[in-house]
């Protein structure tokens, strides 16, 4: 993945944020931390479980904690960010 890709999914992910749906705003926050990841770390196969990724949601305020998880591993996995409801 170069920058450039990467600079477009963030880009989708932002708008997937400011959506006035709360839960593709939540998948779109989590995309966006799991897209940093898999940008960082791309011969990574193991990431964060379920739980782990759930409770950081907790932390930062997620509101929709599932759609956010969903959103981070899409992110970590580098497929594109596709909300599904």
């Amino acid at each position: 993945m170069t920058y450039g890709e990467l600079e477009n999914l963030l880009l989708l992910s932002d708008r997937m944020m400011m959506s006035c749906a709360p839960r593709k705003a939540e998948y779109g926050r989590g995309y966006h931390e799991g897209i940093k990841f898999h940008y960082n770390n791309p011969q990574s196969t193991s990431f964060l479980d379920h739980y782990s990724i759930a409770d950081i949601a907790r932390r930062n305020g997620s509101h929709d904690v599932h759609a956010y998880v969903r959103g981070y591993r899409d992110g970590c996995k580098g497929l594109k960010p596709e909300y599904t409801g």
